[in-house]
């Protein structure tokens, strides 16, 4: 199948928010760690993995200020992708070949305070019926590897909701409306409140329309280009048939629902109008 309009809105809306948390709310730590090692029966085999104690790891070189790692030491010693090294940003960890388990691994690199999935699922199945484990963003919280694949709190949910088009001018222009939602997971109140005002004030901004084929991570969730920079991917697709967010809305689960949570979670929504001027039969 080709790609079609949602995969293009998809990955267009993800790689935009990514971005705009990090840049408005400097959503990020710098830190440097302990890599430890552990079996991954998913990877090929020539990889040692060695896992840190935090994932997502912000990948964007536009962020200013974060650490965008290269390579990890190994025994004292830098090795970059050139020697070996693959990074995988998704779930926090180094794929080294050629290397002892046993090696001593550490690095530096910048925590995303909060990590960021795109979900078909339910407000309430994400609210209610998943369990989630805790990865604190107070950094000295766990001194072990952060298991891999599994979803990881705090975290935001983005799913779209529904999409509409009306006819808008002569020639066949359509508008077309999308309404797409994101769920907030946070461990307190000041990153919850944090979130929801930086998106609140997100009505009136312009994302670009980003193709799935430059989607700027690969299948071990490592950079395809070793560099990755979200402005000047934007500025490639910058067009007539960008995003328009037509308005931005937030609001709160109580403390009383939230308490009913398995995880003592504060919860949060943002939902987004989100418009495209568009001739979908050329």
């Amino acid at each position: 199948m080709i790609e079609q309009f949602q995969h293009k809105l998809t990955n267009s809306l993800f790689l935009w928010f990514d971005n705009y948390l990090l840049t408005k709310g400097q959503a990020y730590t710098n830190t440097t760690g302990t890599f430890y090692y552990y079996d991954d029966d998913r990877l090929d085999s020539r990889y040692k993995v060695f896992g840190s104690s935090h994932k997502q790891w912000v990948n964007d070189s536009s962020i200013t200020g974060a650490i965008i790692p290269s390579g990890v030491y190994v025994n004292n010693s830098f090795l970059g992708r050139s020697s070996g090294v693959s990074l995988d940003f998704e779930n926090g960890r180094a794929l080294i070949s050629g290397v002892n388990k046993n090696s001593s691994v550490t690095g530096s690199f910048s925590v995303k305070d909060f990590n960021i999935y795109f979900s078909n699922e339910t407000e309430e199945d994400i609210i209610v019926e998943n369990k989630y484990e805790i990865n604190s963003r107070n950094l000295n919280f766990k001194q072990s590897y952060i298991m891999p694949y599994d979803q990881v709190v705090p975290a935001i949910f983005l799913s779209t909701e529904g999409v509409e088009n009306r006819g808008f001018a002569f020639g066949g222009m359509e508008e077309t409306t999308i309404r797409a939602k994101a769920v907030v997971l946070a461990e307190n109140s000041f990153q919850l409140d944090g979130v929801l005002s930086i998106f609140a004030d997100s009505r009136n901004e312009v994302f670009a329309s980003i193709p799935m084929s430059s989607h700027p991570i690969n299948e071990i969730g490592d950079l395809k280009n070793s560099i990755y920079s979200y402005n000047e991917l934007k500025n490639q697709f910058f067009d007539n048939q960008n995003f328009y967010i037509n308005n931005a809305s937030t609001s709160k689960l109580t403390d009383k629902a939230r308490k009913s949570l398995a995880n003592d979670l504060y919860v949060g929504f943002i939902d987004f109008e989100i418009q495209q001027h568009r001739y979908r039969h050329q």
